[in-house]
């Protein structure tokens, strides 16, 4: 999938300029675009839970773990924006919105944190542990979408 992704981006870059796009050069852009927005969500959810758990004075093997979750997800919604020549503001923009929207739903509290628990532990477990398994989901979905 990635190496299909490194050949079909710069072409879609050049087509865009000139064409409209392909249904192929669509389901890219509709499978990139969620990916990054699964990577920002679990960033916010990972950055959040490491806040939560620092000042509950977690175990710090615990803080260590999602931090590196936490890192893990910022570096791949990094490279899945410029994998679609999104600028690093316009990648910073989503990231700061997605965490506002995670902190409105534990109305910025942190003892709140078991709601974002129950909506996004195991997605973003799933998603740090497997992503092929994530991209496989987004190309079936873009499958259907664009026919």
């Amino acid at each position: 999938m990635k190496n299909f992704l490194k050949i079909l981006i710069p072409s879609l870059l050049i087509s865009n300029v000139v064409f409209a796009e392909t249904k192929e050069e669509k389901r890219v852009k509709y499978i990139l675009s969620n990916m990054q927005k699964d990577y920002i969500t679990c960033y916010s959810f990972y950055k959040i839970g490491t806040e939560y758990i620092r000042k509950s004075n977690g175990d710090i093997n615990i803080i260590e773990g999602v931090e590196k979750s936490s890192d893990t997800s910022l570096k791949l919604a990094h490279e899945t924006g410029e994998m679609m020549s999104m600028t690093n503001e316009k990648m910073s923009s989503k990231i700061k919105s997605e965490m506002k929207n995670q902190l409105n739903l534990i109305d910025n509290n942190f003892s709140n944190t078991s709601i974002l628990l129950e909506k996004y532990v195991q997605e973003c477990k799933n998603l740090i542990e497997d992503k092929e398994q994530r991209i496989s989901f987004w190309e079936k979905k873009a499958n259907n979408k664009f026919q």
